[in-house]
């Protein structure tokens, strides 16, 4: 019962911070609503199209500024050695960490599906269409549980996590096509948007839903994607302990 209670507390934390609730919550739902007064003017169905973008608007403010931020809390005020000196080995509270934000992405893509629905009329999947997505969803979220470990790992303090993670996120935002619609980006910056794993990422999930890829995914890049991201947290954990 160790994992569970860990796991406990670390959702009962999510929710008691304000700043949690505001990236995992609020913001995404901002941004949905500004993107679709924005750009659903010009682009017809707009929501229906870029719903799975959307739903990850969740899972980037999640793990990228939330995660990171909190990392890099607890490992500048030696929380990660207090726990090691009580017998808690820290990648297990690493995961129970993490394990606390999947379920919250969960609950975050739940608000953002019940507002589309209610207030943009989108037609919520059948329920095998979503089991599909949020398998996908939660399989996809994973690279960037690394990002959030290496910029939480590496960074001094909470501060300087935040200042590195926010525009970590937002250039992912731009990059991926989830501020400026992939088809209005052009030259130079499309060619870098089209070979971004978040990209194809997203292009797969738009397709479970929708049925239509916005780009073909490349598999193998995604791979050496992951793969980098995945020995860059490996080694930025090996030299924080």
């Amino acid at each position: 019962m160790t994992f569970v209670s860990y796991f406990l507390f670390e959702l009962h934390l999510r929710f008691r911070n304000p700043a949690q609730i505001f990236f995992i919550f609020i913001f995404p739902l901002f941004l949905m609503v500004a993107f679709a007064s924005s750009f659903g003017k010009s682009i017809p169905h707009y929501i229906e199209s870029n719903i799975a973008t959307i739903m990850f608007y969740g899972v980037l403010s999640a793990a990228i500024p939330s995660l990171s931020v909190q990392i890099a809390e607890y490992q500048s005020g030696k929380i990660y050695q207090l726990f090691s000196q009580r017998g808690i080995k820290r990648l297990t509270y690493v995961l129970a960490q993490i394990l606390s934000f999947m379920l919250i992405i969960f609950l975050s893509t739940l608000a953002v599906l019940l507002v589309a629905h209610l207030a943009y009329s989108y037609e919520l999947p059948d329920i095998t269409t979503l089991a599909i997505f949020y398998g996908k969803l939660y399989l996809y979220a994973v690279p960037f549980y690394f990002i959030a470990m290496i910029i939480g790992m590496r960074v001094k303090n909470s501060a300087t996590a935040s200042a590195v993670a926010l525009p970590v996120m937002f250039i992912s935002y731009f990059l991926a096509g989830m501020m400026v619609p992939l088809a209005e980006l052009s030259g130079n910056i499309r060619h870098i948007a089209n070979h971004f794993f978040l990209t194809q990422l997203l292009s797969d999930l738009t397709h479970t839903l929708t049925g239509n890829y916005t780009i073909v995914p490349n598999w193998s890049l995604i791979a050496e994607s992951v793969l980098i991201l995945l020995i860059l947290a490996l080694l930025s954990y090996r030299k924080s302990i």
